[in-house]
């Protein structure tokens, strides 16, 4: 039977890769619960507004959740693989909003 090590740089790069795009789609679905309900104006939410940008970052914030629980003895090879697609998405991230966070027309 396959036998997955818990101290891991794959495991913790799967988690660091993958609860990012979960916690963007409950956030994206909270938000789109409040502009049904009312609560929070409809915006664009087209992958260049700053309604996606939000959301995007706070999904990547979620693996500050794993980081800080696998910040203990015997899980630093699994704490480093969510480090590293922690950085890789935040990346991603600043390469595909720069434009608009050093936007020099005013």
């Amino acid at each position: 039977m396959f036998h997955v090590k818990k101290n891991n740089v794959y495991l913790g790069l799967i988690i660091g890769l993958f609860f990012p795009l979960f916690g963007f789609s409950l956030v994206y679905g909270i938000f789109d619960l409040m502009v049904s309900s009312g609560m929070m104006d409809e915006a664009a939410t087209g992958l260049r507004s700053q309604r996606m940008r939000t959301m995007t970052l706070i999904g990547i914030c979620t693996n500050i959740y794993w980081i800080r629980k696998l910040n203990q003895p015997y899980t630093g090879q699994s704490l480093r693989g969510v480090v590293i697609g922690t950085m890789l998405l935040s990346l991603g991230w600043f390469i595909l909003y720069y434009s608009e966070l050093y936007a020099t027309d005013y």
